[in-house]
């Protein structure tokens, strides 16, 4: 809720600066009657500037008395004239000439013998000897042009406030649904609703809509026809692309809609050119104000992600559908105003001003981001993308700076600074993760700082490089769904970060001679379970069931993180090479960690488990394995865990990778009842062998790919017969992670229900 309400409290402060810039009503009146006047010219000293003659010139002076009596009420009079006496201060440095001292001017008689000037009678040359009144329709259309400017003024700030508004509903559902989904699974209100018969009827009605909710905006993509694809961008489910579609849609009326045409306006006589004026400033302005959102959609650190549950790459999403809009409104703003200019014959003079091409320059770099953006490109040059991402985002902040230098208040500085604090934050942020993560400084020890270290092993066979990192912080506690940013600092772009899912974690002790101690005792709860070692050194050959997993008390433990990674292009590619010119495969390079990440999944309550992985997303299934077996190793009657069935699916392309995974990480789960895997491989065999399923120590493992319809289906059957409510997890690539949305899709509209489906990727 601290989120929510820091998300309210924002709302609330840009709503209270977007009321500051207003002219208030009640000073509208003298507002137009002295801006009337500044279409004429008066004789008389001082002339020697535009405030210092509206505030000290007698005869301009006594006009703007004489027609505030006659068209304003009294409370608008006094406020108008407060107003301009504070404008004379603020910008001459004089004060406004008082009333008593023109007031044998203002009397009934001196008003009726004033001339009254009609709009554009007199040339602005002609200088006026006498003070004069302006004719009602003169005042009428010079009050008509700034009342209309006031409300366009305040539609531009307004519908900025909008797109505010509109996130302020969706993140907060998101909370609110988070919130609700936490109260729904806690320990408290689950027994409730399993030892109360009541209490599961009055429940029908809320799971009848959560489970339509699931079947036809959650688990869904966008176009059952397209999959992800919805024009050219991609959306991993349909409840992301009707926010996303909402919020185009939001971001096109704003831009289109409230523009106040008048005739006879003192700026801009027809309404063609009012039309592109009020269009070129709302276009800008509004795309100003959708800056703070784009870089707050962008962080790593993003209070939102933990407050809704939401991952990473749903941010990203909102984040690149805000810039696409925020570059489709600059493009719009930069090419009215150059309209604008060009119809007025003066488009290369004024070009060579500096804070005009600091905003076209800026619009040039938002432009130039896009394309740079397409996941085509970033997934190929991901370095590339991101350095030039960064140098372009930072160049795009500066040239906003000076674009609205010109504007005395600095009001636009308003929407750059958020996210200038905002992008500050979030690389402070990582930098203290960083120190977190790697330094370690040993008071009691001889005052040693410990440092991360790291082993890389890359396996030929399998395609994949082992990395294990040995943490510097001894506070890391490691939980399934986390993920880390990767560093190899000492490298050229030894800045760049990567990151990859936690797939497994284990302790080991500094000392030797460190004493084992008895195997875990119910009820013990003296003992962390987060500090079991849930298989021993990695290095170690032999395997352990769950019965043999044990503490080490009193001697001090080393916790290891291992990644598994597969070498593509870029960095990854790198690491591999320089694994494979080492005669060991191994080397022993010094990798940063940045994190943790993520937030875990409760499985746990869960009856029936589904766990689909598609190559080295095995990472981020194996963590939710091992926590089952911790959950369940004392009792699994009473053990903290309403999961009674666990299957595992797993597609590889590597039967070595496969056995090796199953031969370690897996193998305490493969000795147990609750338990169940099929091993997949796509490697392609030698045509002369024409057994289907590949057996080596027991473990089967079929060639090709598994029906993933099939499976999902005579799961969610069996859970249905059973009325066990179901969890499917998936990570892998997206053509395995759609067909299991799929299937789980078809599967609710079948009417199965009690289904949770779960995707564990990242992307960016």
């Amino acid at each position: 809720m601290l989120a929510l309400s820091g998300l309210i409290l924002f709302f609330s402060l840009y709503t209270s600066l977007v009321a500051s810039k207003f002219l208030p009503e009640n000073e509208r009146c003298v507002t137009a009657i002295y801006t009337a006047y500044g279409y004429l010219t008066f004789a008389a000293d001082p002339d020697v500037g535009f405030w210092e003659t509206r505030c000290q010139n007698p005869l301009e002076v006594t006009s703007i008395y004489a027609a505030s009596d006659l068209y304003c009420l009294p409370f608008e009079r006094e406020a108008g004239i407060a107003q301009l006496a504070k404008l004379c201060r603020q910008f001459s440095h004089l004060d406004l000439i008082p009333r008593e001292q023109v007031a044998e001017n203002l009397t009934r008689d001196a008003l009726r013998r004033m001339p009254v000037v009609k709009y554009l009678e007199i040339p602005r040359k002609h200088l006026l000897n006498t003070p004069v009144l302006l004719a009602p329709s003169y005042y009428d259309i010079v009050f008509q042009t700034i009342d209309t400017w006031e409300f366009q003024t305040w539609t531009h700030y307004a519908y900025g406030l909008v797109g505010y508004g509109f996130w302020l509903g969706i993140l907060g559902l998101g909370i609110v649904q988070r919130l609700v989904h936490h109260v729904i699974h806690s320990e408290v209100v689950q027994t409730s609703y399993r030892s109360s018969p009541g209490l599961r009827r009055l429940c029908v009605p809320f799971q009848k809509i959560y489970h339509w909710v699931q079947m036809h905006l959650v688990v869904p993509h966008p176009l059952q026809s397209q999959g992800r694809k919805l024009l050219w961008w991609t959306f991993p489910t349909r409840l992301e692309a009707v926010i996303v579609f909402f919020f185009w849609v939001l971001s096109m009326v704003v831009c289109t809609v409230s523009y106040r045409l008048i005739p006879n306006n003192i700026y801009w006589p027809d309404k063609q050119s009012q039309l592109l004026r009020y269009a070129a400033d709302r276009t800008g302005i509004l795309s100003f104000a959708n800056l703070p959102l784009l870089w707050l959609f962008a962080g790593r650190n993003n209070i939102f992600i933990w407050a809704t549950g939401w991952s990473f790459a749903t941010f990203n999403l909102f984040h690149r559908h805000v810039a696409w809009i925020a570059t489709a409104q600059a493009i719009a703003h930069t090419f009215l105003y150059l309209f604008i200019m060009y119809e007025k014959g003066r488009l290369l003079k004024k070009l060579q001003k500096p804070y005009l091409l600091w905003g076209t320059g800026a619009t040039v770099l938002m432009v130039l981001i896009l394309p740079l953006a397409i996941q085509w490109l970033r997934h190929r040059a991901y370095e590339i993308f991101l350095l030039l991402h960064i140098v372009f985002s930072v160049g795009l902040l500066v040239g906003c700076f000076y674009h609205t230098i010109i504007f005395s208040d600095h009001g636009y500085w308003t929407y750059l600074w958020p996210a200038v604090a905002m992008w500050v934050m979030d690389r402070v942020l990582r930098l203290v993760r960083l120190l977190y993560c790697n330094i370690h400084v040993r008071v009691n020890a001889g005052n040693r700082i410990l440092y991360t270290k790291s082993l890389a092993s890359y396996d030929h066979s399998a395609d994949v490089i082992r990395l294990e990192v040995a943490p510097g912080s001894k506070r890391l506690c490691p939980t399934p769904g986390q993920y880390y940013y990767l560093y190899q600092p000492f490298r050229l772009t030894g800045w760049e970060s990567h990151p990859f899912t936690l797939g497994h974690w284990f302790y080991e002790a500094d000392y030797k001679d460190a004493s084992p101690t008895p195997p875990l005792a119910k009820g013990d709860h003296s003992i962390d379970v987060t500090q079991v070692p849930l298989l021993s050194d990695s290095s170690s050959e032999s395997t352990h069931t769950a019965e043999e997993l044990q503490l080490k008390r009193d001697a001090p433990r080393g916790l290891k993180l291992v990644f598994w990674v597969r070498p593509y292009d870029g960095w990854t590619r790198q690491l591999r090479d320089q694994c494979m010119r080492s005669p060991t495969l191994s080397i022993d390079k010094t990798i940063l960690l940045e994190g943790p990440y993520g937030d875990q999944f409760p499985l746990w309550n869960y009856e029936s488990v589904l766990l689909v992985a598609g190559g080295t997303g095995i990472a981020a299934i194996i963590p939710y394995i091992h926590e089952h077996i911790l959950r369940t190793v004392e009792d699994p009657e009473q053990a903290a865990s309403q999961t009674r069935d666990m299957q595992l699916v797993w597609v590889a392309r590597q039967a070595s990778f496969i056995r090796q995974i199953a031969a370690r990480e897996l193998a305490p789960a493969l000795t147990r009842d609750d338990f169940r895997a099929s091993f997949y491989s796509t490697e392609k065999r030698n045509p002369h062998e024409h057994d289907r399923v590949e057996s080596m120590d027991d473990l089967d493992i079929a060639q090709g790919r598994p029906n993933v319809e099939s499976l999902v289906l005579a799961h969610a059957h069996a859970a249905q017969l059973s009325e066990s409510s179901v969890a499917v997890l998936v990570c892998g690539p997206v053509a395995l992670a759609d067909q299991t949305r799929a299937a789980v899709h078809l599967a609710l509209k079948r009417g199965y229900k009690g289904i949770r489906y779960v995707e564990e990727s990242f992307s960016w």
